[in-house]
């Protein structure tokens, strides 16, 4: 017998409402997820893989809607209690700012969530009298409901966002130039950010540089920026953004509004000729001690700081090179970066930096024959030198007098920060001298400083396009310029 009527709700393990199109970026993007698909290859827990997609698509989709119980199968009413208290906090909006409509950032905000999840209902003991009832979450995924409070879960993600914030802005301030769109593949995406969160060390450095970035950026807002062009004579031409004033009252008045689009087409418009004042970059060196005093928040700040600076000034095309020193017997590791480079080169030349360390003693002489050697090899007149250590070492009266010489004949400066120890040998070949305690109290406010004291040196100009400027007191006024004088006639 037939029966008639609309066909009932049905029934889906899974908590949140999700079409075709998910399913296909969640598979596509598992594959490449190494760190999430290894975790529910090894987890137990019935319905992992129906939480993973459930929490996939809750930080992944525009919309999010969570499923009403009735169409929700009964062994996965615990994933979809915890689905449910997610949504309604905070700290899951703040992550899902981070990874809505970007496969790889949700992937990895997919894994920190749910091994977290994991770890916390492997270590909630299982005991006898649990609540019961309509109310309680019934089936295999019970479990999870009843193993994770809410104030658990708003820590994990509160962490999550926390964590994909920092990777994410390091990544993408690394792997695109100004104004460029960070274009990386998922899966080399995914490593990096992986790498960096996975190792503490890095991920604090990600965190401050981060942080040091955005101030650094706020500090050369600041200032009012020097003008690089100035205006030398008046020409004809159709740029309209170098019009005369003259010109542009033609554009305000009706009658002889179409007179200036015939001058915009025509190019006889008159404009201000500008002469254009194009600077050499100056070089940056970050000299960076890594001996074994520097090991833990000492190598935390210098590291982000110079990473912070070396950014700030391959954004000024500013050729940058970092050299990570020690003892008199430790190998210099020196990472050169380029404006130029591609992303890829980019990110494995910050992680070169951030993830390399020597230990030892250390030796001054040894990284500042480098940058000298550098300089007098490349003849480059114009540098700048960060150098950050936390020791005490003798440099020969020799070697001082070389090094004043080259600073005058190549103008170099040099700024110095000592963390928790005195200037002594450093004062006489240092321009400037910071020093820092142990406690790193004013290291936020001495990164941030950086990028107006260190990168905004003034200095001439080395060359302009055009020569010196022509018009004089008997250049005609504006409108004259252009009319016969008593010689053309």
């Amino acid at each position: 017998m037939a029966v008639f009527g609309l066909p009932g709700p049905a029934i889906s393990r899974s908590a949140i409402v999700h079409d075709p199109f998910d399913k296909e970026a969640f598979a596509e993007i598992l594959p490449r997820a190494t760190g999430l698909r290894l975790l529910l290859n090894e987890s137990d827990l019935p319905l992992a893989n129906e939480l993973a997609f459930d929490l996939f698509c809750s930080l992944y989709k525009y919309f999010v809607k969570l499923r009403p119980p009735s169409e929700v199968a009964p062994e996965a009413q615990g994933n979809r209690d915890l689905l449910g208290r997610a949504l309604d906090l905070r700290e899951h909006g703040k992550l899902r700012a981070f990874t809505r409509l970007k496969p790889a950032e949700t992937a990895l905000a997919t894994e920190l969530v749910l091994d977290a999840l994991l770890d916390e209902i492997a270590r909630r003991p299982q005991t006898p009298n649990e609540p019961t009832g309509a109310q309680a979450p019934e089936g295999p995924s019970a479990e999870t409901a009843k193993g994770v409070t809410t104030q658990r879960l708003r820590e994990v993600l509160k962490d999550a966002g926390e964590d994909l914030q920092s990777v994410t802005e390091l990544v993408a301030a690394w792997s695109a130039g100004p104004g460029q769109e960070t274009r990386l593949p998922s899966e080399l995406k995914l490593r990096l950010m992986r790498d960096v969160i996975r190792n503490p060390r890095l991920r604090m450095i990600a965190l401050l540089f981060g942080r040091y970035r955005r101030l650094g950026l706020r500090e050369r807002t600041l200032p009012a920026m020097r003008a690089s062009q100035e205006v030398v004579d008046f020409i004809q031409g159709g740029d309209v953004a170098r019009a005369l004033a003259g010109e542009l009252s033609s554009f305000a008045m009706e009658e002889r509004e179409d007179l200036f689009y015939s001058k915009v087409v025509t190019h006889s418009l008159l404009i201000y000729e500008l002469w254009r004042r194009e600077e050499e970059p100056r070089a940056v060196y970050l000299c960076i001690d890594n001996s074994g005093s520097m090991a833990g928040e000492k190598e935390v700040w210098a590291k982000a700081s110079a990473l912070a600076l070396a950014h700030l000034a391959l954004a000024e095309d500013r050729p940058v090179e970092v050299v990570l020193f020690g003892d008199a017997a430790d190998p210099l590791r020196i990472v050169s970066m380029r404006p130029s480079d591609d992303s890829s080169t980019r990110l494995e030349k910050l992680l070169d930096v951030a993830s390399y360390f020597l230990g030892g003693g250390t030796d001054f002489v040894k990284p500042l024959s480098h940058v000298l050697e550098a300089i007098e090899t490349g003849h480059h007149t114009g540098n700048d030198l960060l150098f950050v250590t936390d020791g005490l070492c003798p440099i020969p009266e020799e070697f001082v007098r070389r090094f004043r010489e080259a600073k005058a004949r190549y103008d170099l400066r040099m700024t110095s920060v000592l963390i928790g120890a005195e200037a002594l040998a450093l004062r006489e070949i240092s321009d400037t001298i910071h020093r820092l305690d142990e406690a790193l109290e004013a290291g936020e406010a001495l990164a941030a400083h950086f990028a107006s004291a260190f990168l905004e040196r003034g200095h001439e100009p080395l060359h302009a396009v055009r020569g010196p400027l022509r018009p004089g007191r008997g250049t005609p006024l504006l409108f004259d310029h252009f009319l016969p004088t008593a010689d053309d006639g």
